[in-house]
């Protein structure tokens, strides 16, 4: 791991200089989403709301996109849930929010953050003949393209929410 300088000014981000991914470089190798709520809250402190949103909705698309809800939820990315269909919400994705809201809704309306309640509780799901395992909700957002685009636009049009200026570990994940 070694310590990388981000310096993201808010004229260049408005100017679409940075895509969204980029922007979250500087929290992607010093945010864990693998040691439980108190330290992925405790990580999150010193950036904004905006881009700890950004981050939970990357860990969601890369999640989904590779192995469906059921992945995401199973692995310790589930933790992000929250902030993801809140970062939906933020960026106008509000299809992609109702869609996810039917997993949420899956789990009685609260996803557990705790990875091992989080597959106790899919596991309950599971047993449940009716279920269809997530089916509709992954395919309807894998027909959904625009997120990326979606997350780029707000970035440029709300660019003082992204400005970085620091040095941040970067190289391997946790």
């Amino acid at each position: 791991m070694v310590s990388k300088h981000f310096e993201y000014s808010e004229k260049d981000i408005s100017e679409g200089k940075y895509d969204a991914w980029e922007l979250i470089q500087p929290l992607w190798y010093n945010v864990s989403i693998y040691d439980g709520l108190e330290v992925y809250n405790k990580d999150l402190k010193s950036f904004t709301e905006a881009q700890r949103r950004f981050l939970a909705l990357f860990w969601y698309d890369s999640e989904v996109c590779n192995g469906g809800h059921d992945q995401f939820f199973s692995n310790s990315t589930g933790i992000v849930w929250k902030d993801a269909i809140e970062c939906m919400q933020m960026i106008g994705a509000s299809e992609c929010a109702d869609n996810f809201q039917k997993a949420v809704d899956m789990f009685g309306g609260k996803i557990p953050f705790d990875r091992a309640e989080r597959n106790a509780m899919l596991d309950i799901l599971y047993e449940d003949e009716n279920f269809d395992d997530f089916h509709e909700i992954d395919s309807f957002y894998y027909e959904e393209e625009n997120i990326n685009q979606l997350m780029n636009e707000y970035a440029k049009n709300h660019a003082s929410e992204f400005v970085v200026n620091g040095d941040y570990l970067y190289g391997e994940l946790h």
